[in-house]
């Protein structure tokens, strides 16, 4: 064991080991403090680098192309702001940027093809599985 010390005694210290990479860069959009907290630790748990704002108006100014992964929006107040919202990223983001939005039993009934919905009532992970497969698609 005294040998195995040595050796690494000689060794140069790494003093600033590289971080891990983050397994994707994810926008949480969410009206509810409570609720956005639990999704952020997530799917911080699960290797993200999550980056949280309180509503659409929010998320527009701290949404830029090439930014984020993915934005997840879980907006219940205002509905119709998160569907415009997720319709003009859908527009100018770039071919490996995801959106999806959180839908719960009283979302609104829509048709936004480009954005990815997720039943925000079911097990966390199944909502983990979902996130994973959405980033695995842009990796």
């Amino acid at each position: 064991m005294l040998s195995k010390i040595t050796a690494m005694a000689g060794e140069p210290a790494n003093t600033n080991p590289a971080l891990p990479k983050a397994k994707g860069k994810i926008l949480l959009v969410g009206d509810y403090p409570s609720s956005q907290k639990v999704r952020a630790a997530i799917l911080e748990k699960q290797g993200c680098a999550v980056d949280t704002v309180r509503d659409a108006d929010e998320g527009r100014a701290r949404w830029q192309p090439h930014l984020y992964d993915l934005v997840l929006v879980d907006v219940e107040r205002n509905p119709w702001a998160a569907i415009k919202f997720c319709r003009e990223v859908v527009k100018v983001a770039s071919p490996r940027q995801r959106v999806a939005l959180l839908i719960g039993y009283s979302a609104p009934a829509t048709t936004v093809s480009d954005v990815t919905l997720i039943p925000k009532d079911e097990d966390p992970k199944y909502f983990v599985d979902r996130i994973s497969r959405l980033l695995r698609e842009v990796a």
